[in-house]
């Protein structure tokens, strides 16, 4: 553990992973990575706690990576704002406290010991801690197409069409000067795509590299696996809708990245 300067001045404790020099691959050494998008887990996977996430996640990938003594899991979100932590990034900071490290014994022995932290920093940098990486903006994300649902209750008052037009123009009234950016804000989370395919290059681009896994649905994540892959790491994708399999296939089987369920 190393404390580092967080934000707001905050101090706070980052748990390092063993040197580079001290990976085996073979044997019973062997460190493991898994880099989870956490904002893309259905709930389903979420409503039972972070240990049993882990669980669930470190059950399918034991087969494929059956050395791992160490395994490593970080959390992939938006979890800093203008005044520090957000009130999600406190709670599963709180939850990683309380839970992990999780310890499976085998014949009354350790056989495998998974540490957890929330993704704040490039893995290989990480007294430098991004900041407000959870943004609120005004207006709506992006311009909607309308078009009347078939089960609408009320077609002739049904709103929809309204809805896309505060999107595209503003309010539908006429002669009202309001806008989308007057009447609607949203959140959204930024670095954290990148942040999570940085840290994937990085394990990859080590020598000798760990292997390592992503657990998401997002299509934006291939080319990094790819990459990944194609520099010589283990690379595994966790899907849990089962999507990027179907349309991917073939360049992960040509790559050699295996694809599982959760």
């Amino acid at each position: 553990m190393i404390p580092t300067e967080g934000v707001m001045g905050k101090t706070m404790a980052l748990f390092l992973p063993r040197k580079t020099k001290d990976y085996v691959l073979s044997g019973r050494l062997m460190d493991s990575f898994v880099l989870i998008d956490y904002d893309n887990v259905p709930y389903q996977f979420r409503r039972s706690g972070l240990a049993d996430l882990a669980r669930r996640v470190n059950a399918v990938l034991a087969p494929l990576v059956p050395g791992a003594d160490s395994i490593f899991i970080r959390l992939y979100g938006g979890w800093y704002d203008s005044s520090g932590l957000t009130r999600e990034g406190t709670r599963i900071t709180q939850e990683i406290g309380q839970s992990f490290p999780l310890i499976e014994l085998k014949n009354g022995r350790i056989h495998s010991r998974t540490s957890c932290e929330i993704a704040s920093a490039l893995i290989d940098c990480p007294v430098d801690i991004f900041q407000f990486t959870f943004r609120k903006r005004s207006g709506m994300r992006s311009p909607l197409i309308s078009a009347k649902p078939q089960n609408c209750v009320s077609v002739q008052n049904c709103t929809v069409s309204a809805v896309a037009r505060w999107s595209r123009r503003g309010c539908p009234e006429p002669g009202c000067p309001a806008t989308q950016h007057d009447a609607f804000t949203y959140h959204e989370q930024k670095l954290v795509d990148t942040l999570l395919c940085c840290d994937l290059l990085g394990l990859a681009g080590r020598s000798p590299a760990p292997p390592v896994s992503v657990v998401s649905d997002d299509d934006d994540f291939a080319p990094a696996l790819l990459m990944a892959a194609r520099l010589g790491a283990t690379v595994h994708l966790v899907e849990m809708r089962a999507t990027k399999g179907r349309v991917y296939g073939n360049l992960f089987g040509r790559y050699k990245v295996k694809v599982v369920n959760l």
